[in-house]
């Protein structure tokens, strides 16, 4: 990565009444609770040490690039403003800042699922940005950022999570593998009629798996049942209507792909290291994984392919996002105001530098794409990253399930998927009686 200078931006007060109370020396930010009634400093001399929750770093083939963006916060705008992160790792699907927060520990920013944003906002309390950070220095902020990703962490008109790291779905080829199957790997298939013919023939002609989707891959499952055509939910979140006539169809098709013998097994984690080890051949997974994929490449001396998510006969394939979002636990005035600052660093222009070169998420910073300072020769590089930008432009947010039983039809919509998939149950109607289950928790 090309390094560059960092701008510090000293955070403005928003009454200027105020401004014989602010400490001359420090850097002043709106207190917690949206109210600019008081101001907090920080101060280089008496660091603030705030903690950062991410799943990212518990990951093998993201930790390098996490501890690399923390670090490089602490050594420039943390050292000079006087701030110091503790990366905290944690796993995904047992959210120890929950136990944390009740526990009484110090919690701050949080990488955090967009799934179940609605249930940390009622159960944790966790504030909008608007409400604890200063409205002129957010609109800055976002001024620069992709208009769809920034909705997706807004509920109710309201960002309650700020996108961070972010994929559209790859369609991985091993071009090895395809070029022993008789197929062209840089004429990938578009279609999911034409990912069964080629999966069978990979499967017939290598003996190796041909394709593999892990049916708990449950961003990945919506885009397939929104590029058909069918919803998850109404708009108001107020009922599962995913058992039409398309989302069955959608599942179905799924389903037969799976029985074909051409569908690799196992979870998601599973189908990456299979892929990684070339024993499958196409892999549709988020660019979390696209380092990862690309070492095991080099180190066997096979070229890595990607294409875009496939769509069902002539209809436009409808992508949705994977990855995270930052939420704050709102804490005491100067850890939010620390917060604030590794916020806009991790999300600005040196920080998704690291994370698109390093990890191969999405730089979600328009400004940087084509900037040569920043990350327009590693763009033009990779095919993979150009693609995962095309899709941005037309993605479908994943689902935000609603708070009071968001973890119960999370798992539901899961379970539903695992069984149609890879046990060959009757797909209407296990589709109809699990959303007849969901919108009697829903109450409709």
């Amino acid at each position: 990565m090309k390094r560059v200078g960092v701008l510090f931006i000293s955070i403005a007060l928003l009454a200027t009444t105020l401004l014989a109370g602010c400490q001359s020396g420090g850097t002043a930010a709106q207190v917690s609770g949206g109210t600019a009634s008081e101001v907090t400093a920080l101060d280089p001399d008496n660091p603030t040490t705030i903690t950062f929750y991410s799943y990212s770093l518990a990951s093998p083939t993201m930790k390098a690039g996490i501890e690399h963006l923390v670090q490089e916060f602490n050594d420039t705008v943390g050292t000079e403003k006087g701030i110091v992160v503790e990366a905290i790792a944690y796993d995904y699907y047992t959210a120890q800042y929950k136990a944390d927060i009740a526990a009484g520990k110090q919690v701050n920013v949080i990488q955090h699922a967009f799934a179940t944003m609605d249930e940390s906002v009622k159960t944790l309390g966790i504030p909008a940005y608007e409400d604890i950070f200063p409205a002129d220095e957010l609109e800055a902020h976002f001024s620069n950022f992709n208009a769809n990703a920034l909705s997706l962490g807004q509920i109710d008109g309201k960002t309650y999570g700020l996108a961070f790291t972010f994929s559209t779905p790859i369609l991985y080829l091993n071009g090895a593998l395809f070029e022993q199957a008789g197929l062209d790997p840089n004429d990938p298939p578009t279609t999911w009629n034409e990912v069964y013919e080629c999966a069978v023939a990979i499967k017939e002609k290598t003996g190796v798996d041909g394709f593999g989707l892990g049916p708990n891959n449950n961003w990945v499952t919506e885009g397939m049942l929104f590029s058909n055509g069918a919803s998850i939910l109404t708009e108001d979140r107020s009922e599962a209507v995913f058992a039409s006539e398309e989302g069955i169809a959608a599942l179905k098709m799924w389903q037969d792909l799976y029985a074909s013998g051409a569908h690799a097994e196992g979870t998601d984690t599973d189908l990456s290291a299979q892929f990684m080890a070339v024993n499958l051949c196409m892999h549709i997974q988020s660019t979390s994984l696209l380092s990862g994929f690309q070492s095991a490449a080099d180190a066997a001396g096979w070229e890595l392919y990607g294409a875009a998510m496939p769509r069902y006969g002539d209809k436009e394939a409808v992508p949705v996002n994977s990855g995270s979002s930052l939420m704050v636990y709102d804490n005491s005035d100067v850890e939010t105001a620390a917060s604030w600052e590794f916020i806009q660093f991790v999300t600005g222009k040196e920080g998704y530098t690291i994370i698109t070169e390093e990890i191969g998420y999405l730089p979600l910073r328009t400004d940087i794409v084509d900037d040569p300072a920043y990350l327009k020769d590693f763009v033009d590089s990779s095919t993979i990253i150009r693609t995962n930008l095309e899709q941005l432009e037309r993605i479908r947010a994943v689902t935000i399930w609603p708070a009071d039983h968001a973890t119960e039809l999370s798992t539901l919509f899961i379970d539903m998927v695992e069984q149609i998939v890879t046990t060959g149950a009757d797909a209407e109607t296990l589709m109809q009686s699990t959303q007849d289950q969901m919108n009697r928790l829903l109450g409709t």
